[in-house]
């Protein structure tokens, strides 16, 4: 959703788009004389206006999705004044302007100064992305492909975290693999409502990404299920990390299991390199599930229930089990 001040600054684009595309012909129209259909180079207009038009695709793109800051502002500044450019110089397609020295002189300066300030501005977005990079690797690990991006929590999705854990067997070195579920959380959406559920989803899903190394990856496996892939591990830190994520998710309000394995490296044959790999990976998360499903099982058999919900009281949990 569109914060105001974003939807202020596009309504602000727009407006002075429109201002300018009916005072500047308006202007030559009254000052100088059109060519005639003759006189005008209709391949030049087509590529200037295809110029111009793209040029404003992707000012509207980032004013739409950008957040406000510096980086943001050269952006604006420098696809305003390059396309200004463009439209200038389909104009001068149209009227004959070289009795207006004033305005040839005008004509060069828009696209020259736009496409500087649009350079210092993907210069400083380079830098900015750096940061932005570092702060993502346990969500992507500069692996970046929005469609297999949970809408929810803004992690990989099951499909993404399977193509990282191929890469990993692929390249046989040492990781452990940790999978995080919350318990009785289909109780939890029941009395609470759908909505804090998902919050308390994207909250997990955040607290997750800050509490791992950088090499680490966390994704959303599937509903309130989480996978960890820990790269260079040991059986001692996986086993410490599982149980400190454990812990952890008890701040929340709430319980989760938690199973981890640590496979050992493999040496794979080259030909079949992917395909083993892909074979291994599909076994490794079968084995996580199976662990999961076996701890649900012996939870229920057990009887546990967590003592808290969120604010939920004892009787009203007894209720639910």
């Amino acid at each position: 959703m569109d914060t105001p001040a974003k939807s202020l600054r596009l309504a602000c684009v727009y407006g002075l788009s429109l201002v300018i595309l009916f005072i500047v012909p308006l202007f030559l129209w009254q000052s100088t004389t059109a060519k005639t259909i003759a006189e005008v180079d209709w391949l030049d207009v087509a590529t200037e206006g295809a110029l111009f038009a793209l040029g404003m695709c992707w000012l509207m793109v980032i004013v739409s999705v950008r957040p406000s800051g510096r980086v943001t502002n050269l952006l604006i500044a420098g696809l305003s004044s390059y396309c200004l450019g463009c439209y200038l110089d389909l104009l001068d397609e149209i009227f004959i302007v070289k009795t207006l020295p004033v305005y040839n002189g005008f004509e060069k300066m828009p696209t020259p100064v736009g496409l500087l300030l649009l350079t210092c501005g993907l210069w400083l977005w380079r830098d900015e992305q750096t940061v932005v990079n570092r702060q993502l690797q346990t969500r992507e690990q500069f692996h970046r492909e929005h469609q297999l991006t949970d809408s929810l929590t803004l992690l990989n999705d099951a499909k993404a975290f399977e193509h990282h854990l191929v890469k990993q067997l692929s390249q046989n070195q040492a990781f452990g693999l940790i999978m995080l579920d919350v318990d009785y959380f289909h109780q939890y959406n029941k009395i609470q409502g759908v909505e804090e559920g998902d919050r308390l989803l994207s909250q997990l899903a955040l607290w997750l990404s800050s509490a791992l190394r950088n090499q680490d990856l966390v994704c959303r496996y599937a509903g309130d299920r989480f996978v960890i892939l820990l790269r260079g591990a040991i059986p001692p830190l996986v086993s410490v990390m599982a149980e400190q994520l454990q812990q952890g998710v008890k701040d929340f309000g709430c319980h989760a299991s938690v199973v981890w394995t640590l496979p050992s490296p493999k040496v794979l044959d080259r030909q079949a390199n992917k395909f083993s790999a892909k074979n291994e990976a599909a076994a490794l998360l079968q084995l996580l599930n199976q662990k999961m499903s076996q701890q649900k099982e012996n939870r229920r058999s057990a009887a546990t229930v967590p003592t808290t919900f969120n604010g939920l009281n004892q009787s009203t949990l007894s209720e639910l089990n």
